[in-house]
């Protein structure tokens, strides 16, 4: 996953090196990805995702204040209003809606959640990934998990949550994305009881597939795989890549780590193939899930 920024090569689309793109904002130049993905080997069409937190052209309240209202049908329209917008220029995927639930007012992305009650989280959660999917977009619930208590409510931080906690309190807006169909979910940047989420296969395998029935894909943050070595659990970036696969994360968003050092850590045995299989499975099935094999692409002259 890439943004379209400096340094994205465009040539890397038409190798078939790229599978995601993020932070295109203009019909145009999604239009000319999807040209060069039609030309690669196998002509797999690239996921385009755009941070959609509260409106995309027209904006609505942030989600804190739109948790003020405890109003799901309300909260659904504007989610289905903002991905109508989007999808029109090309995006068809975003990295929402946030499900962290904070109880720590010193937390700087509070607003960006729907606060501090678990029920209420759930319901406007679902209720936003519900009006995603009606306005044509697919989510990436965020961030899985616990994010939204680190300790002294410093972001990045490390956070402490006994099982109980967890499940009874930070997990229940996830399970009701889920539920309500997000294709994927986005792992987060903190610490989690000693464990960074990346490299987390407890909490990736065991709760989220096994426990809660997840079949999507599972991304990076930005650059989280490589962040595996500043939590001092990587000496390498090809350390991170292999314990962030292994650990269940199917995309790596702008780290370059996967498509750097997987097929080395293949080769010498340290990852086994059908890991890779897997996790090129889960995007593939969200992709054709999506209908992106078989949508027309983006007219370039779609202009807002």
């Amino acid at each position: 996953l890439v943004s379209p920024a400096p340094p994205l090569k465009w040539n890397e689309i038409s190798e078939a090196r790229i599978g995601a793109l993020l932070n295109f904002n203009a019909a145009g130049d999604i239009a000319r990805a999807q040209a060069l993905a039609r030309q690669s080997r196998l002509g797999i069409p690239p996921l385009f995702g755009l941070d959609v937190l509260h409106g995309f052209r027209t904006q609505f309240p942030i989600p804190l204040g739109e948790a003020a209202a405890s109003n799901p049908e309300r909260s659904r329209e504007a989610a289905t209003w903002a991905a109508r917008e989007a999808s029109y220029i090309g995006v068809q995927w975003t990295f929402a809606p946030m499900a962290d639930l904070s109880r720590d007012v010193r937390w700087g992305r509070i607003v960006e959640g729907f606060g501090e009650d678990p029920h209420l989280g759930a319901v406007l959660t679902a209720a936003r990934v519900q009006g995603f999917r009606q306005g044509g977009l697919a989510t990436a619930v965020k961030d899985f998990a616990a994010y939204g208590a680190p300790q002294g409510g410093r972001d990045y931080d490390a956070t402490s949550n006994p099982p109980a906690e967890l499940r009874d309190l930070y997990l229940p807006p996830f399970r009701a994305a889920i539920a309500a169909g997000s294709v994927s979910v986005m792992a987060a940047f903190n610490v989690l009881n000693g464990v960074p989420v990346t490299a987390n296969s407890w909490l990736l395998e065991k709760v989220l597939r096994d426990e809660i029935g997840f079949d999507g894909f599972v991304t990076s943050d930005w650059a989280g795989i490589h962040e595996l070595i500043g939590h001092g659990v990587a000496a390498t970036g090809a350390e991170a890549a292999r314990k962030a696969l292994l650990a269940g994360v199917d995309m790596d968003m702008m780290g370059e780590l996967y498509i750097r050092h997987l097929p080395d850590e293949v080769r010498a045995g340290r990852i086994p193939i059908e890991a890779v299989h897997e996790a090129v499975r889960r995007v593939l099935r969200a992709k054709f899930r999506l209908g992106l094999f078989d949508r027309p692409d983006v007219a370039p002259t779609h202009v807002d």
